[in-house]
């Protein structure tokens, strides 16, 4: 099936985990993928990919936070395509330093990435989407906004606020018949998760119902079908991709 034949989307955070497993799903969907992401190493294998899947892909250097190039994302896309129909915010890091050891600088730098970042390209599309009356924005949160984390708050903290985000777009873009939902992902495995021990990734996994870690495919799947038509009526949602996982309230 390809769900989203003919749609064009801009992904963000396209040079690995996630993101990665999220453009070349789109694109074997169908999608002409315009990916972002402030590293470049990988796109060259991404671009080929794709287009091994018979869609086709543009790469874009962009730092989440400038503004202005956000918006030569979007002006990139238009030139090559024409218009833009889905958005999906990936692009993050992490901080799981102890409260008391995170400096300012350090907390501001996990907010202006994971939230500022995802508000500049909810901003650009919300412009198009309102003149072409579609679209869709899916953005990428995690449970650690709903249940906290025992490993740095500027994480969730920030994840949290990505929700808040998304569900006031849903309500605010939805007469111009555009969707807004998110993905919630728990513990996946990707390069930010690789950075734990054997020990603690066990612990991780034995905590978790379904008795494994995530992979990053099973949360572009999840991605997939919210941007697809499969969800039309579907808008102000968290989807949780955690396997069931639900933190020990005493050691989260």
């Amino acid at each position: 099936m390809e769900l989203l034949k003919n749609k064009v989307v801009v992904i963000t955070g396209v040079n690995s985990g996630i993101g990665r497993k999220t453009a070349e799903l789109f694109g074997q969907n169908g999608a002409q993928v315009v990916g972002a992401d402030i590293r470049e190493d990988r796109m060259g294998e991404l671009q080929a990919a794709i287009e091994a899947a018979g869609s086709s892909f543009v790469g874009c250097r962009c730092d989440v936070r400038d503004e202005a190039q956000v918006k030569a994302v979007f002006d990139r896309a238009l030139e090559a395509f024409g218009r833009v129909d889905i958005v999906v915010n990936i692009a993050g890091i992490s901080n799981s330093s102890p409260v008391t050891r995170i400096s300012g600088e350090e907390f501001d730098r996990v907010m202006e990435i994971n939230v500022k970042g995802a508000f500049n390209f909810c901003k650009c599309a919300a412009v198009i989407f309102k003149k072409q009356k579609h679209g869709v924005i899916i953005n990428t949160s995690s449970v650690t906004a709903i249940y906290g984390s025992g490993m740095g708050c500027p994480y969730p903290a920030s994840k949290a606020a990505v929700l808040g985000l998304s569900k006031s777009l849903a309500s605010e873009l939805a007469p111009w018949n555009v969707r807004v939902n998110t993905v919630a992902p728990g513990v996946i495995n990707t390069e930010m998760v690789g950075m734990l021990s054997d020990k603690a990734r066990q612990t991780f996994a034995d905590a978790i119902p379904l008795r494994r870690m995530g992979e990053a495919e099973d949360v572009a799947g999840a991605m997939l079908f919210l941007a697809s038509d499969m969800a039309r009526y579907i808008t102000g949602a968290t989807l949780c991709v955690d396997g069931g996982y639900r933190p020990d309230p005493v050691n989260p």
